[in-house]
């Protein structure tokens, strides 16, 4: 706004000076050209035409306003001045070559000293013109005039018209400033509430962060919790079995062992069929399955063991029990895992080969564990039934089918596959995230 009200005030100064200019050639034109007249010599000035300027511009109201008047040659020679001293004088200058291009020049002075003039050198401001005369009838410049005229009321003027200028930019600056500062001090206070607003809901994002992972970590707690909880009920529910109903079945067995093997007296049944019914040889099997059952449900202890030596106790005590051979290979398992997950890969090992065993009658199991991207992957797999093979089933029962392992393993957030080809087999792949499992 400075450099605009700056602009504005420059340009009305010179608008103000072309038009005084503009008028002063008029006036020239108008007047005082009908007294340059052409002779053998060139131009001149009569006598009479002198007198007549003199009584025109010297010592009149007109001469109020006009300190000064000249009439130049092209070469720069005064044929004509109010002062008389510098008729005759040859004083060239840039704007006298520029008012015979028919350009209007003028400018504001203060005092004036042309080559020694110093008649007007008294410290007023004055306006100085240079205009160009043309030859009658045509527009051909044959001389200039140049007047002086009076400046202090045009600098009244000038400085009003400035002043003028100057309030009204200061007004629209301040205008504009204030709506500015509106504008900024309303946005400034709506990026002041969004800000407290984002600060609002970013502490309540952090607070329900943190209450979810406080939750996540507290569910973790107690999935584990829940999974040692039901290992540790499992082992207690066998070693009860096997100290209590094993252990009086084993002395019942032990006290019948020293009677009859025959039929009682009096029996109507067959000697083969009481056999069966002996008190002995019901109590073995009954003996047998409680032992089944037990085994099934204590687990080794595995706690402190890694989870590469926990899944090569699964695959040994399977080849052990079976009598069958699994082939094992494990890829970078970590160290410490969580127990309950221990136990979990665990079971599906043992699982996965009993299937194997039953199934498919031993042939190639395998047994492959790894980890990768934070995750662990047990696959356990076999080649599948031959033709001419008769299975039996007949094997001791499992606690665990593959709908236990499937809630086993997604209650670590994990998942089961099982992939069935009629010429390759059963795979039977588990993978469990690392994440929240760790030890």
């Amino acid at each position: 706004m400075a450099i605009l009200g700056e602009w504005l005030s420059s340009q009305i100064a010179a608008s103000q000076l072309r038009s005084r200019a503009e008028a002063g050639a008029l006036y020239v034109e108008g007047f005082l050209a009908r007294h340059v007249e052409e002779g053998p010599d060139g131009l001149y000035v009569a006598a009479d035409r002198q007198k007549e300027l003199d009584d025109l511009l010297i010592g009149t109201e007109l001469a109020k306003r006009v300190e000064g008047f000249r009439i130049w040659r092209q070469d720069g020679t005064i044929i004509y001045s109010t002062d008389k001293s510098l008729v005759g004088k040859r004083l060239p200058s840039a704007d006298i070559d520029k008012a015979f291009a028919g350009t209007v020049v003028s400018q504001l002075e203060v005092g004036h000293n042309d080559a020694g003039d110093i008649e007007h050198n008294d410290g007023r401001s004055l306006i100085e013109i240079y205009a160009p005369i043309y030859r009658t009838g045509s527009r051909e410049v044959i001389a200039v005039g140049e007047l002086y005229e009076e400046a202090e009321e045009f600098i009244v003027q000038r400085n009003r018209a400035q002043r003028h200028t100057w309030a009204i930019v200061g007004a629209t600056t301040l205008a504009i400033m204030g709506l500015l500062f509106l504008i900024v001090r309303r946005a400034s206070n709506i990026i002041e509430s969004q800000r407290v607003t984002l600060k609002s809901q970013l502490a309540n994002a952090q607070a329900l962060a943190e209450q979810n992972t406080k939750l996540r970590k507290a569910a973790d707690h107690a999935r584990m919790d829940a999974t040692k909880s039901n290992e540790t009920l499992l082992n207690r529910i066998g070693s009860d079995l096997h100290d209590g109903p094993v252990q009086l079945l084993s002395l019942l067995i032990l006290r019948l062992g020293g009677s009859s093997s025959g039929p009682a007296k009096g029996s109507d049944l067959p000697k083969s069929t009481a056999q069966e019914l002996h008190p002995s040889r019901l109590a073995s099997q009954v003996l047998g399955e409680l032992r089944e059952l037990s085994t099934g449900l204590v687990l080794p202890e595995i706690e402190n063991m890694s989870l590469e030596a926990a899944l090569r106790v699964a695959v040994e005590r399977h080849e052990y029990t079976t009598g069958s051979v699994v082939s094992a290979s494990y890829v970078a398992l970590p160290e410490n895992v969580a127990h309950p997950l221990k136990i979990c890969l665990y079971r599906v090992v043992q699982e996965g080969l009993n299937n194997a065993f039953r199934h498919a009658g031993a042939r190639e199991q395998r047994v492959t564990a790894s980890a990768e991207d934070n995750v662990i992957t047990v696959i356990v797999s076999d080649a599948g039934p031959s033709a001419i093979q008769d299975i039996k089933t007949t094997g001791r029962r499992h606690p665990l089918g593959l709908q236990g392992i499937r809630n086993r393993v997604e209650a670590f957030g994990g998942s089961v596959q099982i992939e069935r080809h009629r010429e390759k087999g059963t795979q039977l792949i588990v993978s469990v995230p690392l994440e929240s499992n760790s030890a």
